[in-house]
């Protein structure tokens, strides 16, 4: 009898990079969905705000290749430790230190390790899994960036209730179970056959491939993050929306994405990863062309977010079914 998918690899691991990805891409998007109560404390002009959110996704960004480094080398299961470690202390750090504009700027690149999470969550979870079930394990581990709903469902009304400076304080305290998870429940593929030197893993950089993949994913995974960073203070500024409701705009971008994401490897499976890309990238330029010729109203860039969240999610799924094989 054909085994199954959950039975094809290690669902308890599968599980915990999800839920590391989970709480990491809520904490990498704390300071976003924060921004209007920060901007409002601060009387922030539009470059402040712009420099705010770039700090977190930059320093996410540059901390990937590291983290993903240390994974192959020490091993992913504890990579992803000193990553929930290093996140915890950040939100530490933010609770009792974080009072000024500049200490909100040294706290996005703080964040930036929690944005590194997937370049570690990604392979814990679908090494246990053969390529043609690895589309859908990615997809499902990379559900993760569904953080996104989390901080724009809970920071926004943390933030009203006890001030935004708890809202780290808050946060820590997910972060500090899913490591105890991590540490008992999460267990090393056995995919890895062969170690290697750091200079042999980053000979991968002087391959034309990754550097396409990058393209593609700057736009996919890219624009997501742009977009889920960006919404809050966008909406609170041209919409005059609540700064509560400009956090919850979040969910509409993190939750569509992250949903949509699944079916992106799984398509990726079934039709090709070429095949799956060329119509997402479709639906996503559809979608932005949209956006940018709308009339001004709440109802109609709704729209246009989700259509544009959705194919930047699939598009995710589908970049990263195409990277194993």
């Amino acid at each position: 009898m054909k085994k199954g998918f959950w039975n094809s690899g290690h669902p308890p691991t599968l599980i915990m990079a999800f839920l590391y990805f989970d709480v990491s891409f809520m904490v990498w998007m704390v300071n976003a969905a924060m921004a209007p109560f920060i901007s409002q404390q601060f009387h922030l002009t539009h470059p402040q705000k712009a420099l705010m959110l770039s700090i977190p996704v930059f320093a996410g960004a540059l901390l990937r290749i590291p983290l993903g480094l240390a994974a192959e080398i020490i091993g992913r299961k504890t990579a992803a430790l000193f990553g929930l470690a290093g996140t915890l202390l950040a939100m530490l750090y933010g609770f009792y230190f974080v009072d000024s504009y500049n200490q909100v700027l040294i706290m996005g690149g703080l964040l930036g390790i929690a944005g590194a999470s997937y370049a570690v969550a990604l392979p814990l979870g679908s090494g246990w899994f053969p390529p043609k079930h690895q589309g859908l394990a990615m997809g499902i581990a990379g559900a993760g960036n569904s953080g996104t709903v989390l901080a724009g469902l809970f920071a926004g009304p943390l933030a009203t209730a006890y001030g935004w400076q708890n809202v780290y304080g808050c946060f820590a305290i997910p972060v500090a179970v899913v490591m105890a998870l991590m540490w008992f429940l999460a267990k090393e593929p056995p995919d890895k056959i062969e170690h290697k030197t750091a200079k042999q893993y980053l000979s991968v950089l002087l391959e034309k491939d990754i550097w396409i993949f990058s393209l593609l994913y700057w736009v996919t995974f890219g624009g997501f993050v742009g977009f889920a960073s960006f919404v809050p203070t966008f909406m609170a500024d041209q919409y005059g929306v609540s700064k509560v409701q400009a956090g919850q705009f979040m969910i509409l971008v993190g939750f569509t994405a992250s949903a949509v994401r699944i079916f992106g490897g799984w398509f990726a499976d079934r039709f090709g990863g070429i095949r799956a890309l060329t119509a997402i990238y479709l639906v996503i330029f559809a979608g932005a062309l949209m956006a940018g010729t709308i009339p001004a109203r709440i109802p109609l860039m709704f729209a246009m977010l989700f259509i544009m969240a959705a194919g930047m999610g699939a598009g995710n799924g589908s970049v990263f079914q195409l990277l194993p094989l």
